[in-house]
């Protein structure tokens, strides 16, 4: 995810460079043109690939490429994404959009948020690979969980 930022930064530098070295004649101009613009369509490309990823990448993403951090939605008494997929080591942060408190409370004890109230977050680091199912204390019927890859 974070090579396609510097390809992009790097084929900016290189049009810039090719416009800024030039030549004699009108020939340079529309060349540096053409380069900027096969940026320009690049990196709407590159965003859109981004904006892909990032809608799919808490679903299914396979090991090496899951995400350091997650952020999950507590939405109408639901946890979203769910399941939210962290690298060994990565932290999950639970937010609070709904009126009502909650909970993110693993079924195992190995983690608890405490209350959350609406507008505020909770959160958990998982330093272990694993699939750690969790709950709303306060509303039991509530569930999630967190897939930790190496």
């Amino acid at each position: 995810m974070q090579l396609k930022p510097l390809l992009l930064a790097a084929l900016v530098a290189l049009s810039l460079g090719l416009a800024a070295c030039g030549g004699s004649g009108s020939d340079s101009s529309s060349e540096a043109e053409s380069a900027v613009t096969d940026v320009e369509t690049g990196a709407e490309e590159a965003t859109e690939e981004a904006e892909d990823a990032t809608e799919t990448e808490s679903e299914n993403a396979p090991s090496g490429e899951a995400s350091k951090s997650e952020k999950v939605d507590i939405v109408e008494f639901t946890y979203q994404p769910d399941p939210v997929v962290v690298q060994v080591g990565g932290k999950v942060i639970w937010q609070n959009q709904d009126t009502a408190p909650h909970t993110a409370t693993a079924d195992d004890g190995s983690f608890d948020t405490g209350t959350i109230e609406k507008g505020k977050i909770g959160s958990e680091t998982f330093k272990e690979a694993g699939t750690f199912t969790y709950f709303c204390e306060i509303h039991p019927t509530m569930h999630g969980t967190v897939e930790v890859v190496e």
